[in-house]
């Protein structure tokens, strides 16, 4: 007698989870580049606040 189809393992779960991780993954950024660019607006609020203390007349 044949197994039913209930029985039988899904094998297709794991293919399915992996096109699943790499559709999420692909639709945002690497952790890398998050970081990268958070540095770089950090920088230029600094420079916008050096800038600003110079045209001020301030003096480091």
């Amino acid at each position: 007698m044949t197994k039913h189809r209930i029985d039988t393992p899904r094998t297709s779960q794991g293919a399915r989870l992996t096109q699943y991780l790499r559709i999420a993954r692909s639709g945002s950024l690497h952790h890398s580049t998050r970081s990268l660019v958070a540095r770089l607006r950090a920088r230029a609020d600094q420079r916008m606040r050096a800038y600003a203390r110079i045209m001020r007349g301030h003096q480091v």
